[in-house]
């Protein structure tokens, strides 16, 4: 399709608004039935119109909607899922368990579990399949390791989210 120019595009949607005096309306219908390819953008042009026009309708706000905006902005924020009590015991819990395992770690209870896991071959054997055992080598230290820094992450989450959130907004709602 050959492009149009501006000035074209401009009629073509003053004819679509109804904006056109009769003669124009006249000379661009005869205009529509010689050239097709000016029809085919004609009835592009119309199928985004009615798009957009649908479009819009659905994406108006209600009259009252200022106001509920501006009445929702004096609303108390959403309490947390933890309340600071459960928090604080489950977050307790956590750093015992921390210190438990880093006394352990640091008494050389796991410096002897370097060892590999045996994996067992397939339950079906036949002349294709050959019997192949393989073992997976691991490190019972770096294992503990990484349990104690999830450890440490969730006992951070924790802490911020069941004591220092609530205590900051306990802080931030006081009038000076």
């Amino acid at each position: 399709m050959n492009k149009l120019s501006p000035a074209k595009e401009e009629e073509l949607l003053r004819y679509l608004d109804g904006e056109m005096e009769p003669s124009q309306k006249i000379k661009l219908e005869a205009e529509l039935q010689a050239m097709p390819e000016l029809k085919e953008r004609l009835e592009e042009l119309r199928t985004i119109r009615s798009f957009l026009v649908r479009k819009s309708t659905f994406e108006t706000p209600s009259k009252t909607f200022t106001q509920k905006v501006m009445a929702g902005l004096d609303a108390q924020p959403v309490k947390s899922l933890f309340s600071p009590h459960k928090g604080l015991l489950l977050l307790m819990g956590v750093i015992i368990a921390s210190v438990l395992a880093l006394m352990l770690l640091s008494n050389g209870v796991f410096d002897n579990t370097s060892t590999s896991l045996l994996v067992d071959t397939t339950p079906i054997k036949n002349r294709w399949i050959e019997d192949t055992t393989f073992s997976i080598p691991f490190n019972g230290k770096i294992l503990v390791n990484g349990i104690i820094f999830l450890n440490l992450a969730l006992a951070l989450v924790l802490l911020d989210r069941t004591v220092l959130r609530p205590w900051f907004q306990k802080r931030a709602s006081v009038d000076y």
